[in-house]
């Protein structure tokens, strides 16, 4: 078991495999156990799927909660049980009268925010099992619908009965589902055919690197492996800044109960940039050594002491 390799690896997830499969091969090749992916990708999905190695699984969470930007293909004129071309189909319809200038019209409509309910093949899960094992055996389990956000959605092409797409959207959102759902407006069905997500959170394509690639670098040396790590403190370096005194960094890393209103009273006096907006605080001592991270107080109104996420005591 490797405990020294830690920080967040950006994979480009091939095609064909599931999130989970893409993790367990990344574990065997750095020889570590302790991982995690942050945000699921179909197996005909590929691209961004960042790795939290060792450390760095503690704030995955805040990545997890990360919008997402993706490119890709559908087909008009047909529907699977999966919303996908993967899946069984289940009928074949003609297309005609669509135009381009009315899929970017009905796509414009999807923007904003919406309640989506789980597809039936998918990795949501009901009693601690994944929906596509029941759906694997006959039974469809009706999920509770999710409030997702839909920033963007553009059709950017169609030739034929394929259409190329844009779609930046909340965490939680199917695009499979959003496809099926165009499909049914244009009463002509419509199935995802092609998918790459170009970016989750911060991390996007052009900081990831493919398991090939990964490989090598595992056979060659140590230091390849770093080179593609980005550290947990840069890697949060997006987040709200507090610069805090060494007397309260210290009672910070003892883990000790800072009322809220006097923490409020420390960033007023520093004339210190907060607002209720973000979720999560960055804490930094003077000399720029990440302490925290907690939660927005201007969001716990309710609370008397701040909410800690994540102390640092010098292993990040």
């Amino acid at each position: 078991m490797n405990k020294n390799i830690s920080g967040i690896l950006v994979l480009d997830k091939p095609e064909g495999l599931t999130s989970a499969e893409a993790l367990e091969k990344v574990k065997r090749l750095l020889k570590i156990k302790k991982a995690g992916h942050g945000g699921t990708l179909d197996p005909i999905a590929t691209g961004v799927l960042p790795i939290f190695l060792n450390q760095a699984t503690k704030v995955a969470q805040i990545f997890i909660e990360g919008d997402k930007v993706y490119e890709g293909f559908f087909e008009l004129g047909i529907t699977t049980d999966t919303y996908d071309i993967t899946g069984e189909i289940l009928g074949k319809y003609q297309v005609k009268d669509i135009t381009l200038d009315r899929l970017r019209q009905l796509a414009k409509g999807f923007e904003g925010e919406m309640e989506q309910i789980p597809p039936p093949f998918s990795a949501a899960k009901y009693r601690g099992r994944p929906l596509y094992k029941y759906a694997r055996d006959g039974l469809l389990i009706p999920k509770e619908p999710k409030k997702i956000t839909v920033y963007k959605f553009d059709i950017t092409s169609l030739q034929g009965n394929q259409a190329s797409f844009y779609l930046k959207c909340s965490k939680g959102t199917y695009v499979r589902s959003l496809i099926h759902k165009l499909g049914e407006l244009l009463e002509c069905g419509a199935v995802l055919v092609k998918l790459k997500r170009i970016q989750k959170s911060i991390f996007t394509l052009d900081q990831a690197i493919t398991l090939e690639k990964l490989m090598e670098f595992s056979e060659e040396s140590p230091e390849k492996i770093s080179s593609v790590l980005i550290s947990v403190e840069k890697a949060l370096e997006f987040l709200p800044k507090i610069i805090i005194s060494e007397d309260l960094s210290d009672k910070v890393r003892e883990g000790k109960e800072i009322p809220r209103q006097t923490f409020l009273s420390f960033v007023k006096f520093q004339k210190l940039s907060l607002t209720p907006s973000e979720k999560w605080l960055r804490l930094v001592n003077s000399h720029g050594k990440l302490v925290a991270i907690i939660r927005n107080p201007l969001q716990e109104k309710e609370r008397t002491y701040i909410t800690y996420f994540r102390v640092f005591k010098g292993e990040s």
